[in-house]
């Protein structure tokens, strides 16, 4: 008997036990359903907030905007600025290049030349025996015009640089050297250039000096001191290019080597 009491308590058990095991799956798949419910609920919120704000913002500043106008008058003006710029750039750039081109390919270009045009000044001056010279008496001739004095320290060490570029061009007889000096003594000059060696004392001993000269530069001297100023030169040495129909060329301010094989090369370069 009390075998038969036992049996029946633990069938008993067993039923309660698998009755509380179905209740507890089936809480644990409402609270699943829920929890998915709920997720769902959530995401749609929040897809619902981010369209108003969105909505609340407006367009993306990316995005253009429909409602927005141009001012044509300021975008003719824009367009007229931009291509006036870019004519002015590109005219001057095309002003410039024949001079740049030149320049670049000019065989005077280590001498540092000064670009001049128009007639050079007409002159009257004097030979060293006081015969009157003039620019006309170089007519048809490239002259090599260099303004020098004795007192001229500078003029002193281009001297002989002058006298080396004559002595090359000796032969030919369309380009003269002139070296004109503008010292306010005519007689101080022979004895500066017989100290230089390109002149020389033929007078018989005891007599008074009679100088001729041993260099082929054509020496003269500015009695008036003047010469020099109308072709714009304010210190002493500067040396001008004169063509053969009498017009500027090139000058050459202070000291150049004109005894170099550039100097023979400009010149050459340049007469005609």
């Amino acid at each position: 008997m009390g075998s038969t009491d036992d049996n029946d308590e633990t069938e008993a058990e067993t039923e309660a036990e698998a009755e509380a095991s179905d209740h507890a799956s089936e809480s644990d798949e409402d609270e699943a359903e829920d929890e998915a419910e709920d997720e769902a609920e959530d995401e749609a919120e929040d897809e619902a907030e981010d369209a108003e704000s969105k909505s609340a913002r407006g367009p993306s500043n990316d995005a253009p905007k429909a409602g927005m106008r141009v001012d044509p008058l300021g975008l003719s003006a824009l367009l007229t600025y931009i291509l006036v710029g870019g004519f002015l750039v590109f005219g001057f750039a095309w002003a410039i290049l024949p001079a740049v081109k030149a320049q670049n390919a000019s065989p005077c270009r280590p001498l540092r030349p000064e670009t001049r045009e128009g007639a050079a000044p007409s002159f009257e001056v004097q030979d060293l025996e006081g015969n009157p010279v003039n620019l006309q008496s170089f007519a048809g001739q490239f002259v090599v015009l260099n303004f020098w004095a004795t007192w001229c320290e500078p003029c002193i060490s281009e001297w002989p640089q002058v006298h080396r570029l004559a002595e090359r061009l000796a032969d030919d007889e369309s380009v003269t050297v002139v070296a004109l000096s503008i010292d306010t003594d005519r007689d101080a000059i022979y004895p500066f250039l017989e100290r230089m060696a390109m002149a020389r004392n033929i007078a018989p001993e005891g007599k008074p000096p009679k100088y001729e000269l041993t260099t082929d530069v054509v020496v003269l001297w500015d009695p008036k001191q003047e010469v020099h100023k109308t072709f714009g030169t304010e210190k002493i040495p500067d040396t001008y290019f004169i063509d053969e129909v009498g017009d500027l060329v090139h000058a050459f301010i202070n000291v150049r080597s004109w005894g170099s094989p550039d100097a023979l090369h400009c010149v050459d370069s340049l007469r005609g």
